[in-house]
């Protein structure tokens, strides 16, 4: 048994360890990831541009306009002129426009003094609004398996012992881990499985149903806890007047469950 909590908890920290170390690659990003603009689907968005020329800001004479691809290849703003804000371009796009997660492509053509300058660029639209990177994916997966580590020992000690309240606060606390364990599922599906909503659905009902319920069973357990204490406490009083054990839980437990709910 000693072993066995060993090996766990050996495990635990070497992938603590892992994890700050994905966490550090997650503070600095790749630079390459952050010049393309991340936006939120089915919400409406501001996609903003400076105007240059030759290494220079335009001039206040200048235009811009843009044609925006979405992901399927069809054009949702199509060479609609953008609005000059200082020495930035802008142009809404609205939320039934970034209807689908993707990469989009963002081409502006600017004229300034006889000058006109092109650029083609891209941005993505995801369903939280954040870029699915490699990093982020190993440290969803790192504090998942971290989650389900603890759940295995937690359900190992709320079954090896028989004490009540042990029995009942491990159960609680793997609970807990439970709720974790579908709301870092959710995530993954958020930023990974976005060609199937109904993942990500399904994860957040589970995620959704398991925090609503978990008041309601802190209450029962609770309850229960209590009521097997004071039980506890008559076997123990019978016990001592050399009753045998079944005898003693016949007619504590047993027959206070019928009594109670029959």
């Amino acid at each position: 048994m000693g072993n066995r909590y060993t090996c766990l908890l050996i495990v635990s920290i070497l992938m603590t360890v892992f994890l700050a170390v994905t966490i550090s690659a997650q503070v600095y990003p790749n630079p390459a990831i952050i010049s393309e603009p991340v936006f939120t689907q089915n919400e409406n968005a501001t996609v903003r541009l400076p105007c240059t020329a030759n290494g220079t800001y335009c001039s206040a004479n200048a235009t811009c306009r843009t044609t925006i691809i979405n992901p399927e290849g069809n054009t949702v703003v199509n060479n609609q002129i953008m609005f000059k804000n200082n020495a930035v371009f802008e142009v809404n796009v609205t939320a039934q426009q970034h209807s689908l997660n993707g990469e989009y492509q963002f081409n502006v053509v600017c004229s300034d003094a006889g000058t006109s300058v092109s650029r083609f660029l891209k941005y993505h639209v995801t369903p939280n609004g954040e870029r699915a990177t490699t990093s982020k994916g190993i440290m969803y997966i790192s504090i998942l398996a971290i989650l389900v580590i603890f759940l295995v020992g937690l359900i190992i000690i709320a079954f090896r012992f028989e004490h009540i309240a042990l029995k009942s606060g491990s159960l609680l606390s793997a609970y807990l881990m439970l709720i974790a364990i579908s709301f870092i599922s959710w995530n993954l599906a958020l930023d990974y499985l976005t060609s199937s909503p109904f993942m990500i659905s399904f994860f957040r009902i589970i995620f959704l149903f398991l925090l609503y319920a978990f008041f309601p069973i802190i209450l029962i357990s609770t309850f229960y806890t209590m009521w097997m204490m004071l039980k506890i406490k008559e076997i123990q009083r019978m016990l001592d007047d050399g009753m045998p054990y079944d005898e003693a839980y016949e007619r504590t437990v047993k027959r206070g469950l019928k009594r109670k709910w029959f």
